[in-house]
């Protein structure tokens, strides 16, 4: 009810700006530039103020007509809300899709990065399914999909954790990125280096990769917490 209330009153506010708005530009178009008489302005001016009524009380309003033509008002917006709910649906649909392409890799050769190649587009990913709301309706969905990359995340930085997960492990308090940061020392770099036959890479090249790893963990696991918290409030 009180949202039903919001509501009319936003139409009344809304409906009587636009039949001011209309007063004031008639006003401005019959005074200033003299581009229309003093009856076209009466004229202006109450189409505008029509306008405006049918907006302010469009809840209430059953059935207008327009040079003889009926219009619907409640058979529209019950059509216009229908349409919105299918596309709310669809779309996320599409968002439950991506997800479940979004653990998959590109198949190509291996970079041998401290990255999971997978992360930046989830991230993304997630970010929209935020954006338009939908981390509610596809809870389940993002939690299998994050669990995943996490853990395939996690165990691209073993050198630092000494550690290895499989699929719906969970993870600890002291798996935090933070911790993971605190760990890393340059010895573990040197070691990590020594698996290089041949021509090594620079030191910092490879110290830089690992801690963008770190980085895309965080991200991951800062997403987690949301989602722990969102299960923890249901």
């Amino acid at each position: 009810m009180k949202i039903r209330e919001q509501e009319s009153k936003n139409n009344i506010v809304f409906g009587a700006v636009v039949g001011l708005a209309g007063i004031v530009c008639g006003l401005w178009l019959l005074i200033y530039l003299k581009r229309i008489s003093g009856t076209e302005f009466v004229a202006f001016s109450l189409g505008f103020a029509v306008i405006g009524l049918i907006i302010a009380f469009a809840a209430e309003v059953q059935e207008f007509s327009i040079a003889g033509n009926g219009v619907k008002l409640k058979e529209l917006r019950t059509e216009a809300e229908r349409t919105i709910e299918d596309l709310k649906q669809a779309r996320t649909e599409v968002f439950r899709f991506l997800l479940q392409k979004s653990i998959e890799f590109s198949g190509g050769w291996g970079s041998g990065s401290k990255v999971d190649e997978r992360v930046e587009q989830f991230i993304k990913l997630f970010e929209q399914i935020e954006k338009f709301e939908c981390i509610k309706e596809l809870q389940i969905d993002i939690s299998k999909t994050l669990n995943i990359l996490m853990i395939g995340q996690f165990n691209n930085l073993e050198i630092i954790h000494k550690n290895t997960k499989r699929i719906g492990d969970i993870f600890e308090n002291g798996e935090r990125p933070d911790i993971l940061y605190i760990e890393l020392e340059d010895k573990m770099i040197n070691k990590i280096l020594e698996q290089y036959s041949g021509k090594k890479p620079n030191f910092d090249d490879i110290k830089a990769d690992v801690i963008q790893g770190i980085e895309a963990y965080s991200k991951l696991y800062a997403i987690k917490v949301k989602l722990d918290k969102l299960a923890n409030e249901s």
